[in-house]
């Protein structure tokens, strides 16, 4: 063990790329077993709690296997998850809830305008909370991989800046998987900006707080969000099931050009601007 800390220390973008490939392998692997038919954006978008609830245990032994990797590295410390965060660092994110917040009462409302008598059961609200919590599992294991993990990385070749972009921009390419896994392609493309966007907020946050967690409890509340909102849209029946499988609405609801313009993009370019400007005014300073 002594060894491997050892390599990792001296070659951290190595062993954050090992890493990442490991994690690559394992998406992947599961699309030799499935029907050649249903991929490559031949097959559905997964809609609602009910799915996303049923990976439960699947995303729980990912996220323990990395926590297990990360500790067998000495990297707790250096992946921000055993550091507590800068409490009014952390302040940053409160736009972002808010944003979150709105997101949900937006998509409530139309599904209201639509149906008078809409109402979630208390089965589907039991889902939604199982759900939320395998979004925060999802949150840790994805902020761990990209966030901690490839962040490290990345910063032993360049500065933190531009790490932060790069690790966002991988973390979105990594989400054409769902395309290979059968997800429609304009679905997984608007998922691919909209996730590269997110993680440059994602890593602004870790750089003004220097922890994982804001960012871990962030994402697991955007995961969190957008799956309530499939669940009431679901459950309001405004996004119909075509005959071929794919979501529906794909046209309008998907929009590349939208998640360019995303508030999780320009909100967190304009944090790592201030991180950038505080930093030099530090450095002047002092």
């Amino acid at each position: 063990m002594k060894n491997i800390r050892v390599w990792a220390a001296e070659r951290p973008f190595a062993a954050a790329g090992l890493l990442l490939l490991v994690a690559a392998v394992y998406f992947v692997a599961p699309v030799l077993f499935l029907d050649a038919s249903q991929l490559f954006g031949h097959g559905r978008q997964e809609q609602g709690a009910s799915e996303f609830a049923d990976g439960l245990w699947a995303e729980i032994g990912l996220a323990g296997v990395l926590v297990l990797a990360v500790l067998l590295l000495g990297w707790t410390r250096e992946t921000g998850l055993t550091i507590m965060p800068r409490w009014r660092a952390s302040l940053f994110a409160v736009p972002y809830i808010a944003l979150v917040l709105l997101m949900v009462l937006v998509t409530y409302g139309t599904v209201l305008v639509q149906d008078e008598a809409f109402a979630l059961t208390a089965a589907d609200w039991r889902m939604v909370g199982v759900a939320s919590f395998v979004a925060l599992v999802v949150g840790l294991f994805e902020e761990l991989l990209f966030r901690g993990v490839l962040l490290h990385g990345l910063r032993s070749k360049m500065p933190a800046i531009p790490a932060v972009l790069v690790a966002a921009l991988i973390f979105g390419a990594f989400h054409f998987m769902n395309w290979v896994g059968g997800q429609p392609f304009d679905v997984t493309v608007m998922q691919v900006i909209s996730a590269a966007g997110g993680g440059v907020f994602y890593g602004a946050l870790v750089l003004w707080t220097d922890s994982l967690w804001p960012s871990i409890i962030m994402h697991g509340l955007w995961d969190a969000a957008v799956t309530l909102n499939q669940t009431m849209l679901g459950a309001g029946e405004i996004v119909p099931e075509p005959a071929d499988g794919a979501a529906g609405l794909t046209e309008t609801v998907y929009n590349p050009l939208s998640a360019l313009l995303s508030p999780e993009l320009i909100y967190g370019l304009i944090l790592l601007g201030l991180w950038a400007w505080w930093n030099h005014r530090r450095s002047t300073s002092g």
